[in-house]
């Protein structure tokens, strides 16, 4: 089971364990050692996203079925940036480079953020990789959402449309040798 808890969706437990599996006793896995075939089962929910140092962002050069019918669109070139609120941006793009820079595994639950499905809840995973030359730009994750649980537009005590999405927890495994 690892670091992570009981309760996790069945799916990220699978890319979880099997980017463990594939670490072979290293701190982080390079992207060649991932096997699609070995979690050909949560493919359709698996993203992967090469950090782009010179300007700071993360662009999409992998996203399974499901994460495109998700955001109405095919993921592949388009930066991360792009698929989240405006307000929820530097709070995202934020958990993204501490998955590289620290380097870390985040899990996170609750509100799962995307412009297409601002109220709805769900879990993510965040698992760095290292590229072709050892260094760890590459995250691959996968986001399942939880319809029917927590989708509906937050309302306040008027009745008024709130915009805040509701809350999430992260919870962050930093990596050390």
């Amino acid at each position: 089971m690892g670091i992570l808890s009981n309760d996790i969706d069945p799916r990220l437990q699978t890319l979880y364990d099997h980017w463990l599996q594939v670490r072979k006793g290293a701190l982080i896995p390079n992207r060649r050692d991932i096997d699609p075939v070995a979690i050909w089962t949560v493919l359709p929910f698996v993203w992967m996203c090469d950090y782009i140092a010179d300007s700071g962002r993360f662009r999409f050069r992998l996203a399974g079925e499901e994460m495109n019918m998700f955001h109405h669109r095919n993921l592949v070139g388009t930066y991360l940036d792009e698929t989240f609120p405006e307000v929820q941006q530097d709070h995202v793009i934020a958990k993204y480079r501490r998955a590289i820079e620290t380097p870390a595994i985040l899990y996170v639950r609750g509100a799962i953020h995307a412009k297409t499905h601002p109220y709805l809840r769900g879990e993510r995973l965040l698992l760095p990789l290292l590229d072709q030359s050892e260094a760890p730009t590459i995250i691959v994750g996968a986001t399942v959402s939880h319809m029917g649980a927590g989708t509906g537009v937050r309302t306040g005590a008027t009745g008024q449309k709130l915009d805040t999405p509701p809350t999430c927890e992260t919870i962050e495994f930093p990596l050390s040798p």
